[in-house]
Formats: C-alpha cells, sequence, structure tokens
C-alpha cells in the first residue's frame, strides 16, 4: 500500500484517527482525563508522523517536551489532575492536555524501557478498551507490564507541577579513578542513565535506578551497562565512579536521548 499522498499534512488527521482508540474504544473521560485522550492520541500522532515521513523516531515528541518546558517556566502551569473545565487558561490546558500528556508516555519509555512502554500501551489497550478507564487503571496495567512501582510517577508528573533537574555538579580524579558528583537539583525524583564517551569513541553507560521503582529497566542498547546502587529520593547527591582516567574522559552526559524532561539541560552535559 502507498502512503505517498498521506505524507504532506499528515498531523490533522492522525490526530483525530488516534482518537479512535483513546477517546472512542477506550472510551476516555476527557473531562476529567482530558491528557488521557489528548496527550496519548498527541503522542500516537507524533510517532506515525515520523514514521510516515522516515524521520527520526528519537525526535518525535521534541516539539511536546519543549510545548512542556514552556509552560513549567511560566506562571500557568496547573496539575495534569486538573478538571478539563477548571483550567484557569487556554494555555495550560492546552500545553498540559496535549503536550505534558505526550511526555508522560515518551518519558515512562525511558523509566521502563521504550520496548516495555510499547507492551504497557497494547496491554492497556486490550484491558481496558470500552470501560472508561482511569489514571490508576493505566499504572496498574503500567506496573503489572514493567514489574516496577510506578505510583510515584503519577503522584509527581500528574498530581503536581514539580519539575526535574539533575545536574553535574562535579567531576574529579581520586587514586586513579574517575568519580563524578551528581546533584538532583529539582523536586521530582528520576532513575538516571549517564553516558560517558571516552576519547577514543566508546562509551559506557552507568544506570542508577531510584529506590521507590523498585525494579529496573533493562538494557536498551549495546552500550556496556553498569547498574549501580539506588538513589534514594530523598538524597540531593549521588557520587558514582568509573576506571577511566579524567584525562581520558571525552564527554559526561546526563540522559543523552533527552527523553527525561530535565527543564534544565545545560547542566546535564560536560566537555573536558
Amino acid at each position: 500500500m502507498s502512503y505517498g499522498h498521506l505524507i504532506g499534512q499528515p498531523g490533522a488527521w492522525l490526530h483525530e484517527w488516534f482518537h479512535s482508540w483513546y477517546q472512542g474504544v477506550l472510551a476516555t473521560n476527557e473531562s476529567l482525563y482530558p491528557w488521557m485522550d489528548e496527550g496519548f492520541t498527541s503522542y500516537g500522532e507524533n510517532i506515525v508522523s515520523v514514521w510516515l515521513k522516515n524521520g527520526n523516531r528519537d525526535t518525535a515528541n521534541l516539539a511536546d517536551y519543549n510545548s512542556y518546558y514552556k509552560l513549567a517556566r511560566s506562571n500557568f502551569e496547573e496539575p495534569l489532575a486538573t478538571h478539563a473545565d477548571h483550567f484557569n487558561t487556554n494555555m495550560g490546558y492546552s500545553i498540559a492536555s496535549y503536550s505534558k500528556g505526550a511526555v508522560f508516555l515518551e518519558q515512562l519509555g525511558y523509566i521502563v524501557g521504550a520496548a516495555t512502554r510499547d507492551k504497557i500501551l497494547l496491554d492497556y489497550y486490550n484491558t481496558w478498551k470500552f470501560k472508561h478507564p482511569t489514571v490508576d487503571d493505566f499504572i496498574r496495567v503500567a506496573e503489572r507490564e514493567s514489574d516496577m512501582k510506578l505510583d510515584w510517577y503519577k503522584e509527581f508528573w500528574v498530581n503536581s507541577i514539580k519539575t526535574i533537574d539533575y545536574a553535574i555538579e562535579n567531576v574529579w580524579e581520586e587514586n586513579g579513578k574517575t568519580q563524578i558528583r551528581l546533584r538532583n537539583k529539582g523536586l521530582i525524583p528520576m532513575p538516571v542513565d549517564l553516558v560517558i564517551t571516552r576519547e577514543d569513541g566508546k562509551q559506557e553507560l552507568h544506570y542508577i535506578p531510584m529506590d521507590l521503582m523498585y525494579g529496573l529497566k533493562p538494557e536498551e542498547n549495546t552500550i556496556p551497562r553498569k547498574t549501580h546502587p539506588v538513589w534514594r529520593w530523598t538524597s540531593e547527591t549521588y557520587v558514582i565512579s568509573t576506571d577511566l582516567k579524567k584525562e581520558d574522559i571525552a564527554i559526561i552526559e546526563i540522559d543523552p536521548t533527552q527523553r527525561m524532561a530535565d527543564i534544565n539541560r545545560q547542566n546535564n552535559k560536560q566537555n573536558f
């Protein structure tokens, strides 16, 4: 089948097409959970639009991340849990419902793994079609499929307007090893993927799970991964160690995939 005639402007019709699932078949209550309809619909629209254009899947939701950042830095953000009719501004409603809702799913893939997130969406559809699911119903499906606790993600991302900001605070060499101190400068705790790129181009991934998850994300790529002890959500700092000497390191970066909705990415990367 040829899709050439659809590639020009797929956004509008794709968005309404995805409503067939989230508003129609799943029968989401858009007054109570507008982000579970408009946000999930926007996410699907973004993914399929990129596929139709043979584009980069990794940047499919970039525009919605940027919209969310704009809202988070403004004085207009209200929790996703706000009733659709009770938002104070159109800006607060639209960006929260469409963009922050889409980010919810892409960022979920960062937490549990993209492949697991895709299984969650299929399980969610098959379990809850025609049953008017709530956010708690979705989270229970996500926990079952990922074998993680995810109630914390709902509490922070849906019920608050707190934000994420992780930073590389200091890098130093000690006893022939490089020490890297990270700081959680935000108010939402997250697991951390930290990638070290050596001068010769080789990479190593340091994965720090967050204690409230009670689980680990599966490995997602071929970069050698070292899993560290959990970062407790009440702790502001965390130090990891690598056998690499500082002089052998070219780049250290938190979440190079940029799936974590960190509102200040300027402190996520250091070049040497």
